[in-house]
């Protein structure tokens, strides 16, 4: 199966604020930021433990389908159904991968307790209403079935002496009342350990907070590494979307926030949450 052909100057045809373009330069950068974590989960699928007995992988968000054809071939009798509100790159799909266009905002057509395990990546940092969305994804979760999401703050921290510089600090202010503008929660990330929990809807709830240095400084090679893949995808993605110019994001500005953030006497870092839960 070939995924469908798509403009070079395509963008996601959405109501949602998701400011993405969906280009072969963006699906380079996700492919790229789906290498740089594969190699941090040891060419793993998720940090949970192995699932047997696996029928029916649900993907949301599937971006570049990177994600999604590893998945197919980690469980070759599966079929992994993999959605966004996009085309996939025109690439070649293993046959038990099904792509479905669909806006998750939107009733998915699937019935109930229906996938064994559900993966998003980077997907309700971006989603309004994303708690409630969480819930009518958790639905269709098989009972002991597993949900895996990594998801991430779009916000910089500073632990050092000096804290953050004003460019980094204007940046947070300015992006998190663009977005809660929107109704979209750009520090969904940190919360959805907190958010699993209170469900009540699973066994176990399991996460990690991964400090990933803008700069390199980390004494953790593995914090180094993921510093490296987020800064780097965080800065291609700033530099594609020209829509956050409404935000106050000019080039300029961005350019002292790259500067800011890469600045070897401080201690930026963006933070990558990772979670893996079963249901009950």
């Amino acid at each position: 199966m070939m995924a469908v052909v798509r403009p070079p100057d395509a963008v996601h045809d959405t109501n949602q604020p998701y400011y993405s373009p969906n280009n072969a330069p963006e699906w380079e950068r996700l492919d790229d930021l789906h290498r740089g974590i594969d190699a941090y989960l040891g060419h793993k699928l998720s940090l949970g433990p192995s699932v047997h007995n696996v029928k029916k992988i649900l993907e949301i968000g599937c971006g570049s389908g990177a994600w999604a054809i590893q998945a197919s071939q980690t469980y070759p009798e599966a079929t992994v159904v993999a959605i966004d509100i996009s085309p996939l790159p025109p690439r070649p799909l293993p046959s038990n991968v099904q792509f479905l266009q669909l806006d998750v905002t939107d009733r998915l057509p699937f019935e109930p307790e229906d996938f064994d395990i559900i993966h998003a990546r980077f997907v309700f940092v971006h989603l309004p209403n994303w708690k409630q969305l969480l819930e009518n994804v958790v639905s269709l979760l098989k009972p002991r079935g597993w949900l895996w999401i990594e998801d991430t703050d779009i916000h910089f921290y500073d632990d050092g002496p000096q804290g953050l510089g004003p460019s980094l600090k204007a940046f947070n202010d300015r992006y998190i009342s663009f977005m809660r503008s929107k109704n979209v929660d750009p520090l969904a990330g940190s919360s959805l350990d907190s958010v699993l929990k209170n469900m009540e809807s699973f066994l176990e709830v399991n996460s990690i907070g991964i400090r990933c240095p803008t700069n390199g400084r980390d004494n953790d090679p593995s914090n180094q590494w993921m510093g490296q893949v987020a800064w780097t995808a965080l800065r291609r993605s700033l530099t594609s979307r020209p829509k956050y110019n409404a935000a106050g994001m000019t080039s300029e500005f961005k350019e002292e926030v790259f500067r800011e953030a890469q600045d070897p006497l401080r201690s930026v870092y963006l933070e990558i949450h990772m979670t893996w839960s079963q249901k009950k």
